[in-house]
């Protein structure tokens, strides 16, 4: 039996579309709660900076992401201080691309 080698975990057992948006959202959970940790916040202060409840950051720092929505996690990123923008491909073939910078004025 040949290795087979999928593009994150959740492609071995859903669909493309719903496998990518769990690997979205899972990559935007670490990248938050890596943003929480490098603040030196506390739970509770995370919280109250991204108006949430402690037991949802909590959630999310457990990688609890099937109770998070993507629009939830951009608030999230946007009450953290940066911004996040797409770009599409271009005619030289690049792929789209998310990217995620700090805002000018954090």
């Amino acid at each position: 039996m040949a290795l087979q080698f999928h593009e994150s975990p959740f492609h071995v057992t859903h669909d493309e579309k719903t496998a990518s948006k769990m690997a979205l959202k899972m990559d935007l959970s670490i990248f938050i709660t890596d943003c929480i940790k490098k603040m030196g916040l506390k739970q509770s202060e995370a919280a109250t900076r991204l108006n949430v409840t402690q037991s949802r950051v909590s959630e999310l720092a457990n990688g609890k992401i099937e109770k998070f929505t993507l629009d939830a996690m951009m608030d999230m990123l946007d009450k953290l201080g940066f911004r996040t923008s797409f770009t599409g491909p271009d005619d030289a073939g690049s792929s789209p691309r998310i990217i995620i910078a700090q805002a000018q004025n954090s």
